[in-house]
């Protein structure tokens, strides 16, 4: 994950934003709409507990901005906030929507139940990518990657 801090889109992910403390992407096999990544981009830190309390004051904002850009874009009954990194020892929290319609309406979700085989069409998360942007932003960016900075 370390690697792939300041790329664009990825196997994974289509790029949302730069923020102060992250980057967001979107998930492209996510079965939950708006399904993003937010991951710490100033070096190597595994737990937030390695942040002081300015970077993890900074990095929690990012969080909930993205949450919020989320909550305005889908409107899902609820957010789940999964700070893991057991297989990615980066930080990095996954700002996942829950819906009255997915795999585990009213309960927790299995990782499997979140994602598909296959990624969603790409012109679509494109377009979702760039409403989180505006949502996130505050206006749309063209040709190249939107920054807070």
């Amino acid at each position: 994950m370390c690697a792939a801090i300041g790329g664009d889109d990825d196997d994974h992910t289509v790029s949302v934003a730069e923020l102060p403390y992250t980057e967001v992407g979107l998930e492209r096999r996510s079965r939950l709409a708006g399904s993003c990544i937010v991951v710490w981009k100033h070096g190597h830190v595994a737990e937030p507990t390695q942040l002081g309390p300015e970077e993890a004051a900074g990095y929690w904002r990012d969080v909930l901005a993205v949450a919020r850009a989320i909550e305005v874009q889908f409107r899902p009954m609820k957010l789940n906030l999964l700070t893991l990194g057991n297989w990615v020892p980066h930080l990095h929290t996954h700002v996942v929507p829950r819906y009255a319609d997915d795999p585990a309406p009213g309960g927790p979700i299995g990782w499997e139940a979140m994602f598909s085989g296959q990624p969603v069409d790409s012109e679509l998360l494109h377009a979702t990518a760039g409403r989180l942007r505006t949502e996130l932003l505050g206006w749309p960016v063209r040709g190249g990657r939107p920054s807070l900075h």
